[in-house]
């Protein structure tokens, strides 16, 4: 005996089939924006929240190099926004010396850098975000996030490979001026959104810095970026940041992030 479908309900009942299994994958498919909350809900560098102990170490182009050790405390506050705070230990003359940085939803981050021979605190206004912390190649910008966190514009493009990893690729154009940067690339691991690289570029479309992840550790569930270097492409000059020590389960009080605090030697 032969069986028939109504022609008009069968091809219905398919669409809405065909529609339903198609509408999550295409719900998956994260935008450009959604990709750069994830990374920065990631804190792969341990600056919002817990605990990390770390060192730069700079070169020139010759292979002359420096060391900076320090050890760096932060938590979060009015999520995702983060309190920061900086104590180096070495080279000797630099011992003591302090960055504090806060966060703000709204406005301007709050940031202050101690100096011991200065005897106190003084705050680092926006307009300096593009100046050099403490001689590397990491700009306050660079350790700020913000012009990922404030936006004009992210662009997501054709993803790449990039070595062995599957990645999401991203352009953004920060939204405020004070951004020494016209614009970032970005190359974000699709399975875990760890970024790892990023390429800094003037209005001029010239590339001006680049950072590299080199290592990278999960500790408490949470990955981190345990080497990476950046890079002035004008002068080869370079900083590798090596985060030697993690706790990510410290739990710090807030009154540690105060100018004052940033004070005590």
């Amino acid at each position: 005996m032969t069986m028939s479908w109504p022609s008009q309900g069968f091809t219905v009942m398919v669409a809405a089939l065909l529609l339903a299994s198609a509408t999550p994958a295409q719900s998956e498919a994260p935008t450009g924006s959604e990709i750069i909350t994830r990374v920065l809900e990631n804190d792969p560098f341990g600056l919002s929240g817990g605990s990390v102990k770390a060192r730069f170490v700079l070169s020139d182009k010759q292979g002359k190099q420096k060391e900076l050790g320090f050890e760096a405390r932060s938590r979060k506050h009015d999520p995702p926004f983060s309190k920061s705070l900086v104590r180096f230990s070495a080279p000797p003359d630099l011992a003591g010396a302090g960055f504090l940085q806060i966060q703000n939803r709204g406005a301007d981050d709050d940031r202050f850098l101690f100096l011991p021979e200065l005897k106190r605190s003084r705050r680092i206004s926006g307009g300096l975000r593009s100046t050099s912390f403490m001689g590397t190649d990491f700009s306050f910008a660079d350790l700020d996030r913000r012009d990922l966190r404030q936006t004009k514009r992210v662009t997501r493009l054709p993803d790449v490979k990039l070595a062995a990893f599957d990645c999401y690729h991203i352009e953004v154009v920060p939204a405020r001026d004070d951004s020494p940067y016209a614009r970032l690339e970005l190359f974000v691991r699709r399975d875990n959104f760890l970024p790892l690289k990023s390429i800094s570029y003037d209005a001029s479309n010239v590339a001006l810095k680049e950072l590299q992840i080199e290592q990278i550790k999960k500790t408490s569930g949470r990955w981190f970026i345990t080497r990476s270097k950046m890079r002035t492409l004008a002068n080869q000059h370079s900083t590798v940041l090596i985060l030697d020590v993690i706790d990510a389960d410290a739990q710090i009080a807030d009154d540690e992030f105060t100018p004052r605090n940033l004070e005590k030697l």
